[in-house]
């Protein structure tokens, strides 16, 4: 059972999280922001092995095919979970603060998704094509999603 005070932190620590991603500045999610670039680097080894994956069959790892599920589990290695959830995969690492969440379509197997939600709203994403990965901020607020410059 968690203490009073430990699940109060965690609401505010969330609340305030999800506040300075999503406030204020319109330019925030176009710079290469420290704070956002240290969420992404959370998925750096994800990533890396979406983009291995995708460099030897031309597609993302599949969740629906269990050897490609497990190509993805053992490429992560000790400290990380690859869960189903429904249509999803959460992933989750001794380095992530909260789960990642992968996913891929069979009609479309040249495009994935990773994205963590950063608060109640706005989320953090990463888009891999044939033309390569990208990171998108949304900030939730429904004025779409921005591309964004991350340093990793």
């Amino acid at each position: 059972m968690w203490p009073p005070a430990a699940i109060l932190s965690l609401v505010v620590g969330t609340t305030v999280v999800g506040s300075v991603f999503a406030a204020g500045d319109p330019e925030f999610p176009g710079r290469a922001d420290p704070r956002l670039s240290e969420v992404a680097g959370e998925a750096r080894q994800t990533i890396a092995v979406i983009d291995w994956f995708y460099v030897r069959h031309r597609a993302c790892p599949q969740p629906s095919r269990p050897a490609e599920l497990e190509a993805l589990q053992d490429g992560l290695g000790d400290g990380f979970s690859v869960d189903l959830e429904g249509r999803f995969v959460s992933i989750r690492g001794i380095s992530m603060i909260s789960a990642w969440l992968y996913y891929t379509s069979s009609t479309h197997p040249d495009k994935c998704t990773l994205w963590r939600k950063l608060g109640w709203d706005p989320a953090l994403i990463w888009r891999r094509d044939r033309s390569g990965g990208r990171w998108w901020f949304d900030p939730g607020d429904g004025s779409g999603e921005r591309l964004l410059k991350v340093k990793q």
